[in-house]
């Protein structure tokens, strides 16, 4: 199951618009959790859950400042994969946290320094194909990196 849900309103902290912040909690945190909650009794051993985040959402890595709704939803998405992880371990389900890459998307402004959407999803594919109970739980990026919390 690959919850990829995700929307960015890009707001700074003088037009700080705490409306805006709690859309992006509910589309980017809740509504992926939702979703994984609804599913759980149609999966079992072996299943994997996908959980779609940003390298936005590392605390270590944060050396820009801003987007604080995008950044704290994803934040929160990516604790809840966490625990989902240690919750459904029992039960064989792994989890994965995966950040696609820097795409040329409508979101990065098709980006002349990212990647092509069938380069991200080459990566994701991969990291979904290794996913398994030894490593769920942890943040990756989709060219494979574990990413720092």
């Amino acid at each position: 199951m690959i919850n990829n849900a995700g929307i960015v309103e890009r707001i700074s902290l003088e037009q700080l618009d705490f409306d805006s912040i709690r859309r992006q909690f509910e589309v980017n945190a809740l509504g992926p959790l939702r979703l994984t909650h609804a599913l759980l009794p149609h999966l079992h051993r072996g299943s994997k859950i996908i959980l779609m985040t940003s390298r936005m959402a590392s605390i270590d890595d944060n050396t820009s400042g801003g987007s604080y709704g995008y950044r704290m939803s994803k934040v929160a998405l990516s604790m809840a994969g966490k625990s989902l992880s240690i919750d459904l371990k029992p039960q064989g389900i792994a989890v994965a946290i995966l950040h696609p890459g820097l795409v040329q998307t409508r979101m990065t402004a098709f980006t002349d320094s990212g990647i092509t959407p069938a380069q991200s999803v080459t990566g994701l594919l991969a990291r979904i194909d290794q996913l398994n109970l030894d490593h769920t739980g942890t943040f990756w990026h989709a060219n494979g990196q574990i990413l720092p919390w």
